[in-house]
């Protein structure tokens, strides 16, 4: 089978796309998984495209080479004799490795159902890696298979495509991130960052909390016509000058103060949302929040040279979040990716919307290309190894 792997065999780019034999079943409750699609996400580029100090606090949890792709949807074709999923269920793959999934008893976390924290991601049984994407020996999405546990399988919708499913991943991480404190519904919220996750936020937002007025933070024209189409009430366009900051004042209810790299915003919106990933974004989204504000850090910030004056000057909340879990809402506790493909099925989040290219499995490096270019509009882009 076709496999992308981060092995450095080419220093230009650093992944190579090889020809392998496909991975065993590990145990008897473990699927086979013919990969659909599978989505680009900001991470794979950051891993690929490494740009300043990286953070090496992860490197515990990572196998290496890893075999990428995570945000996947696929098809079962083989179930081991303790696997429920029967052949030919439609799946989205839930990557975490965690304490189920390695056969071990459930740790403190993996029994209050924080997946994501799990105390063994580091453990080296039966792969070492923390996640699909992030290991080796299992697959990932950017493979023609995979194998996984049947815990890591959430099945999927009659009316969910392919392409659809695989936005359940990103979904169910804007998910997770947002009610690790949960929007106060009629609140209004700014997101800064109309990319994919950023986009995936407004739809998370607008599920979680249906009378709140959204705004988005947004860089390209191509990004504020996608944000506007997923919920979003209001779109706000980056200008390098500043301009920005009126805007958002205004629909925020605040005021500006301050000149040049003094200027910040006081007052205005209770809920921030950075969906960006930078540390530029997360800077911004502090000093756009009011005082007192909740701020989800949605984006994946690494090392970062930020000003942290906003974090205490204004007390904010900040609430960092990795993957998914098992969470409760209105009075329903079900795992993120359940709870994204319920919304996904239910039309709120349209792929049409998000998903701008995508290419054969054979085309990666032209898909990564396109995926970097957000300038020539890119939004989401997925890989397809079925086609």
């Amino acid at each position: 089978m076709l496999n992308a792997r981060l092995d450095g065999a080419d220093p230009a780019f650093g992944l190579s796309l090889t020809d392998v034999d496909p991975p065993v079943l590990p145990r008897p409750d473990w699927a086979r998984v013919a990969v659909d699609a599978c989505g680009i996400c900001g991470s794979d580029l950051a891993i690929l495209f490494p740009h300043g100090p990286q953070s090496v606090l992860m490197l515990p949890f990572v196998g290496a080479p890893l075999e990428m792709g995570h945000e996947i949807s696929g098809t079962v074709i083989e179930a081991g004799p303790d696997c429920p999923t029967p052949v030919g269920t439609p799946v989205a793959v839930d990557p975490t490795l965690a304490c189920t999934a390695r056969g071990l008893e459930p740790c403190p976390r993996c029994r209050d159902g924080d997946l994501s924290t799990c105390l063994s991601l580091d453990s080296p049984e039966p792969v070492r890696g923390w996640a699909h994407g992030f290991a080796s020996g299992v697959g990932g999405g950017w493979s023609e298979q995979l194998v996984c546990h049947h815990s890591q399988l959430h099945p999927v919708p009659a009316q969910v495509d392919a392409v659809t499913a695989a936005l359940t991943e990103p979904l169910a991480v804007c998910l997770h991130g947002l009610l690790r404190c949960p929007p106060a519904d009629g609140e209004p919220a700014l997101v800064v960052g109309a990319g994919s996750l950023g986009l995936a936020t407004v739809a998370a937002l607008s599920h979680l909390a249906p009378h709140s007025e959204v705004t988005v933070l947004a860089r390209y024209e191509h990004q504020a016509g996608a944000a506007r189409r997923v919920g979003a009430r209001h779109v706000v366009m980056h200008d390098d000058e500043g301009g920005h900051f009126e805007q958002i004042a205004l629909l925020g209810g605040g005021r500006v103060t301050g000149r040049g790299r003094a200027r910040q915003l006081v007052g205005g919106f209770g809920q921030v949302a950075e969906a960006v990933g930078t540390p530029a974004a997360l800077g911004l989204a502090m000093v756009l929040a009011g005082q007192r504000s909740v701020l989800w850090a949605m984006g994946a910030v690494a090392v970062a040279d930020t000003d942290l004056t906003p974090l205490y000057q204004k007390e904010l909340q900040l609430f960092g979040s990795l993957g998914y879990g098992i969470e409760e809402h209105d009075g329903v506790r079900q795992h993120s990716f359940d709870r994204a493909l319920g919304l996904l099925a239910g039309g709120g989040l349209d792929a049409g919307s998000m998903v701008t290219h995508s290419f054969p499995l054979s085309e990666l490096r032209r898909a990564i290309e396109v995926a970097r270019d957000r300038a020539q509009g890119a939004l989401k882009v997925m890989v397809l190894p079925a086609r």
